[in-house]
């Protein structure tokens, strides 16, 4: 009697959860009043709104909004919000305003890692050398007004976000 024996392979497969971000300058603003309180034009309103249907098309689902304090941002933050009808957290934070790569480096890496897609807007340059830095292919270019780059990182934290373990990412224009 011949007996078969079969070789059973175990394998441990754990899939690294891949963290979101989904950045944006901030939509056009007017050009008169102090830089901090220029609000949105009405042609920003258009790019953000635009935006907002393109992120939907996308099902990209947002679960918090990292923003400026300056006026064009949290409008900006608002009108997105409101149109994509997804519940998300919304923060502004004063120190996004006008800052280098580095520190937009800092506030994701302090995200609470239940978030699993982040949504910043900011200010040029900090936003367009952030970028640049994190998919480490240049844009050649500072980010337009209402430009939008959605990175997926192959991170479990966002404390690894310092590692540009970047996995793949996409523009999106108004």
């Amino acid at each position: 009697m011949r007996y078969l024996t079969a070789q059973v392979h175990v394998f441990n497969i754990t899939k690294s959860m891949i963290k979101q971000l989904v950045v944006i300058r901030h939509a056009q603003a007017e050009s008169h009043h102090k830089d901090f309180e220029r609000e949105l034009s009405a042609f920003g309103i258009k790019q953000i709104e635009s935006i907002a249907k393109k992120i939907s098309i996308q099902a990209i689902k947002i679960d918090k909004v990292l923003y400026s304090a300056a006026k064009r941002t949290k409008q900006s933050a608002e009108i997105l919000v409101s149109h994509l009808g997804q519940k998300m957290a919304m923060e502004a934070d004063d120190q996004l305003y006008l800052c280098s790569a580095s520190y937009l480096y800092d506030a994701i890496a302090i995200t609470d890692n239940s978030i699993a897609t982040l949504c910043l807007i900011g200010h040029n340059p900090g936003i367009s050398e952030f970028v640049n830095s994190l998919i480490q292919t240049p844009i050649f270019k500072e980010l337009e007004t209402a430009d939008v780059f959605v990175i997926n990182l192959n991170i479990d934290k966002w404390t690894e976000i310092y590692q540009n373990n970047t996995s793949n990412y996409f523009n999106i224009v108004p």
